[in-house]
């Protein structure tokens, strides 16, 4: 199916725009702070890098694999009904996230981080199932493939591309300022991405109904 073909349909869909676009500053964000969470718990947290690395698997173990399951889940109950939760359920979760993150990035010791990190590192990974269960119908079935992979072009493109850049660049600017716990609240300011990837994906729910192809 040639690319060009597919891509038209979807670039004529706002839902494909808003929800690759919020996707993309949720992917900004997740690949942002990975990059740069291990040296916050080593230079905020006091960690070792063992120590860092046993935090840092453990998170992401249970909080996305729980993240995942979720989005799956949660998917196939409320997207039946009304398919604008297959973008409102990863709308609710990343606005539910990002204070959590926030408050674990500034608290003082790594098991009350680890602790609040825990639940919005599961949110933040409920969308990969729901949206792209909705982006592969916003096109024939024939289309499929090529839509989802459309649709991750443009999320890793900015997600891998900006996110770690943007945390550490910040960073940088803020170090004359705050030293040491730079990075600190440089991650606290790029978690509000998520914010922006909640908003973007509630708006792209408004077009789901009406763009869905069976």
């Amino acid at each position: 199916m040639p690319v060009a073909r597919v891509f038209g349909i979807l670039a004529a869909k706002p839902g494909f725009w808003l929800m690759a676009f919020g996707a993309a500053a949720g992917s900004m964000c997740g690949y942002g702070v990975a990059f740069w969470l291990p040296s916050l718990m080593q230079r905020s947290f006091g960690l070792s890098l063992v120590q860092t690395g046993q935090f840092f698997g453990a998170l992401l173990l249970t909080g996305g694999v729980a993240g995942i399951l979720l989005g799956g889940w949660l998917g196939d109950r409320l997207g039946p009904r009304n398919r604008r939760w297959y973008a409102l359920a990863p709308a609710i979760c990343y606005a539910a996230g990002a204070p959590l993150f926030i408050a674990g990035v500034l608290s003082s010791s790594w098991p009350i981080a680890f602790a609040l990190f825990l639940l919005p590192q599961a949110l933040v990974y409920v969308w990969l199932g729901p949206v792209l269960t909705a982006v592969q119908h916003l096109v024939p079935a024939h289309m499929r493939a090529t839509a989802s992979a459309s649709f991750l072009l443009i999320n890793n493109l900015i997600g891998l591309g900006l996110g770690s850049w943007a945390i550490g660049s910040l960073s940088k600017a803020l170090t004359p300022a705050y030293g040491d716990e730079a990075l600190r609240y440089a991650i606290a300011a790029g978690l509000c991405l998520y914010l922006v990837a909640g908003a973007l994906m509630a708006l792209a729910s408004r077009f789901l109904q009406r763009d869905w192809v069976d």
